[in-house]
Formats: C-alpha cells, structure tokens, sequence
C-alpha cells in the first residue's frame, strides 16, 4: 500500500514537471506589446521561439501594406497542417503538434490565428491617435530628410566625377600602344564620350536601386500611403520583370540563333577569303572572269542572309503574334509599292555585271554622254564626263540604252578614229588618199601598224566623201587626237595647194579666188583647174 501511494505521488510529479516544462518552451507572438498567440511546438530545426519570431518579423512587415491588402490573408491546409498565406507567403503555420497541444481541429486553430492577425492589423491601420501620427510623422520627416541627403551625396559624386572626365586630353583606356594598337581610331574625344556615357548608365543604375530600395520604406511610416512606394516601383518594375521573364524563356532561341548567326558569319569570311583569291588570280576558273568575284560573292551573301533570316524568323520573339505578322505584312506592302525601280536598277546592274560591257576606267559613250567610268554598283553607275562632270545613270536606263566602249578592244586591236572630208572631182582621187593618209601619220598617237586607209564613201553630185580611218590605242584621248588629225589634214592639202570644200560653196562666191593661204602661193604652188562652168550651173540652181 504504501508502496502505490509512493508511485502515484512520483507519477504526479512527473506529469506536472513534464507541464512546467512544456509551459516553459512555449512562445508568444507579441505585435506593438500585444500577444497575439503561443507558440508551443517546434518544427524541424525551428524552435518555438524562432517560430514566433519568424511570425513576428512576417506580421510587421504586412503592417507596412494597405488595408485592402489584409483581405488577401487566408489559410491553406494540406494533410499534415495548415499554413496563413498573403500572396504565396506564408505567414504562420499550425502543425498536428499544435492541434495535439491546443486540443482542437487543425482548421480550427489556423482560422482563429488568422482572424486574430487580421484584426490586429486593421486596428494599427485605423489608430489615429495624436501620439501614432505624430510618431509616423517624425519618422517620415526623418526618412526623406535622409532620403534627401543621400540622394544629394551621389549627384555631388558622379558630378564630380564628370567634371573631371571633361577635362581629360588624351587616352586613358584604349591608349596607341601595345595590345590595343586595333583602337586607334578612338581619339580622346571619343574616349571622354563614351567614358560619360557609362558614368551616366552608372548614376541612373545606382540612384534606380537607391529608390528601389528606399521608396517602400519612406511611404509605409505613415498608414494612409502604406503600399504606395511598393506601387510605385510596381510600376517601373513591371515591364522590367515582363522583359526578364520572356528573356528567360527565349534564353534557348537565342542560344540556336546565336549559333546559326555564328556559322553564318564564318561562312561569308570563308566566301570572302575565296572571292579575293579569285580576284588576284590565284585561284583560276575557266570562263570566270576575275572582275566577277566580288559582284558574285555579293549576291551568293544576300541569299545566304536572307536564307539566315528566314530559318531564325520563328525563333524571334512575338513571330508568331498578329502584331509581328500585321508589322510584316506591311513592310512587305511597302517594299512591293516603293521599290519596283530599285529592284529592276538592282537586277540590271547584276546583268551588266556579268555582261561586262564596260569596266572602272574604261571610255564609253551611253545615250548621249561619253566619258571615263568611274564606278558601278547594283544601282547605278557614275561617268566622269569629258568636262570633268559626274554624271549618275540608273543601271535600268543603262541597259536599256546601250553602251559603246571605247577602251575594250583598243589596247590589243586598236580604236578606229574615222573623219571625212568632201574633194571635187576635180582632184585625182589618188592623191587626196595620199595626202589624207599622210596628215594620219603625223598625228601624234596615232598608229603606224596596221596603216591609215582611206574610203570613198559617196560620189554625191558636186564632190566626193572621203572617210580617213586611222588606229589608236590611246582611247581616253580621242579628242586630242581627232583636234590634231584636223589640223594636219588642213596643212597637208594646203601645202599641196589643194582647197577642201565642196562646189556647192563655190558657186556662192567668186570661183576665180582660192581659199588657199597667200603663204602656200607665194612659195609656187601650182593652181588646180577649176571646172566654172559646174560652178556656175551650181550657182544658177
């Protein structure tokens, strides 16, 4: 008997220790000197103490948001407990050890939490005592004050900072020696500009992040703009989240465009490469012209691009979108309306390409204008006229116009410079061959081989055409040559005596005086008959 009693009273003693004990590990959950609940079980690695002020740290920070974000708190069960959630946060959770401790329902529990956060937290919004406003109002006072000063503290930085960038007068970063030979080309001006527009980059991130930061805070120290810093920067963050968000997803299409640009880029350097070595002639292909090369490499690269193009348009972002085909179907509307004569000067500059009717340097004559080629491209095709004027000629007209060229065959056949002068038949025809012929051959760049020769093209009523045909290989001074030719054909017939005109000039003058030069008689040239009686008959009709 005695024995029982004992081991009752150790029961007893136990059971109560084991209550100090379990009362002893229990922790409140305190909002501005207010217990809210006990915590009395741990979780894992969390004590009931930490737990408690995990919640603790969780219900001050929903203190700083608007009344209408209290709404949003609700609970969440799942099999093993229950959690109170604000927009995917969890603020505090009820365990099967809380439900065992308290005696009552999961739910049960959570709820009655949950209802108890709440209220706690409308009725700090809605305390508007003279003490809380006052406070608020001293901490907001303090917060933009500090706001104020650290703001201020960056701007006098990076302007000093500018200040003395604007004063640089040479190189600091891409400096003419060494590795950096390749950036030359960057002067210290271009240097200092590029150096202030980082800095700018720089003063914009660091002041965004600095609000970023700061605007939440200054705003909730008073309750009626609680969540407008946090609006504020919603809205800035928005679009910065939607560009990181479908950044992410397309991080794998760029990564495929990436290599196919990569490969692309090699390839075209590779075709380069090819095409230089065709145009120096070190790699040779029958019937490829070398002048070829590069116009062929051009075109092999535009439809290499637009091959590029076309396999890496549904990997762009928003390609599949109405707004992207509606942009596409209007630039194509545009390009089909806009650009009919562009495309036929494109199309005839690549026929003339491989019709090679002309080269840069050479002497032709189109429609009207004769000249020296300066340069063609697919568009157009500019001559430096005889008067030293550029002249710009579409490449459609070009074609559709026709070419003479001068140069082409004049280096290896020669160029045939034709003239012609109208004898009466007075004059043996033989002798006017000889002294054309003759005044061909003291023409400076005029050829000895092959010979000058003369035709006979007409036997007209009153005279004879004589056309004088003569070589040169000098095509870009045909008019020097022809000025020359003129002049020594006059001193040829003019030593000779001879007159070049035709009777039809006669008749309307006297017959009886020779347009030769007084010079040429007074040394005994012996007069040509005339035929007067032809002359007159001229005159009379």
């Amino acid at each position: 008997m005695n024995h029982q009693i004992a081991l009752l009273i150790v029961v007893v003693i136990a059971l109560c220790g084991l209550s100090v004990s379990a009362q002893s590990m229990a922790a409140p959950v305190v909002f501005k000197g207010d217990t809210l609940f006990v915590i009395q079980n741990k979780i894992g690695a969390f004590s009931a103490q930490q737990r408690a002020e995990i919640v603790q740290a969780n219900i001050r920070q929903l203190s700083k948001l608007p009344l209408a974000q209290f709404d949003s708190l609700k609970v969440v069960t799942y099999e093993y407990g229950a959690d109170i959630v604000h927009q995917k946060k969890v603020i505090a959770t009820v365990t099967n050890e809380d439900a065992i401790s308290e005696r009552k329902p999961i739910a049960e529990i959570a709820e009655n939490h949950l209802q108890i956060i709440r209220k706690e937290l409308v009725d700090d919004y809605n305390d508007l005592s003279l003490g809380t406003l006052s406070k608020d109002f001293g901490l907001f006072i303090l917060a933009l004050l500090g706001f104020l000063l650290v703001f201020s503290m960056v701007n006098r930085v990076f302007d000093f900072l500018r200040k003395n960038l604007r004063l640089l007068q040479k190189n600091v970063l891409f400096r003419n020696n060494g590795f950096v030979k390749f950036f030359r080309i960057i002067t210290p001006e271009a240097e200092r500009g590029m150096l202030l527009f980082l800095l700018r980059m720089i003063r914009f991130t660091v002041l965004g992040f600095f609000l970023y930061v700061y605007l939440p805070f200054l705003f909730s120290q008073i309750s009626f703009t609680r969540g407008f810093g946090e609006k504020l920067m919603d809205y800035v963050l928005r679009p910065l989240r939607f560009l990181a968000s479908s950044f992410a997803s397309f991080l794998p299409n760029l990564l495929f465009i990436c290599v196919i640009v990569l490969f692309v880029w090699y390839l075209i350097k590779g075709l380069a490469y090819f095409a230089k070595q065709v145009r120096t002639e070190r790699i040779k292909f029958n019937g490829f012209y070398p002048d070829w090369a590069f116009p062929t490499f051009n075109l092999f690269r535009v439809l290499i691009i637009i091959f590029t193009l076309v396999i890496i348009f549904p990997y762009l972002p928003g390609s599949g979108s109405d707004a992207f085909q509606g942009v596409s179907v209007f630039v194509g509307l545009l390009l089909s309306l806009g650009s009919a004569g562009i495309i036929s000067n494109v199309i005839s500059g690549v026929i003339l390409t491989y019709m090679r009717p002309f080269k840069a340097g050479d002497r032709v004559k189109i429609n009207e204008v004769t000249g020296d080629v300066i340069s063609k491209n697919l568009l157009v095709t500019r001559v430096k006229s005889l008067k030293n004027e550029e002249i710009t000629i579409p490449n459609a007209t070009l074609l559709g116009g026709g070419v003479i060229n001068y140069t082409s065959l004049a280096e290896k056949h020669g160029l045939v410079l034709h003239t012609t002068v109208t004898i009466g038949y007075d004059v043996p025809w033989k002798q006017v061959h000889d002294l054309l012929t003759t005044a061909a051959l003291k023409t400076a760049l005029v050829e000895k081989q092959p010979e000058p020769f003369v035709l006979q093209k007409s036997l007209d009523d009153w005279y004879v055409a004589y056309e004088l045909n003569a070589y040169t290989k000098d095509s870009h001074k045909i008019p020097k040559i022809y000025s020359d030719l003129h002049a020594n054909i006059q001193d040829v017939f003019n030593e000779a005596g001879l007159e070049i005109m035709s009777s039809h000039y006669m008749a309307l003058r006297d017959g009886n005086q020779m347009a030769v030069p007084q010079d040429y008689l007074a040394k005994g040239y012996k007069m040509p008959s005339f035929n007067v009686s032809s002359s007159k008959e001229e005159g009379d009709e």
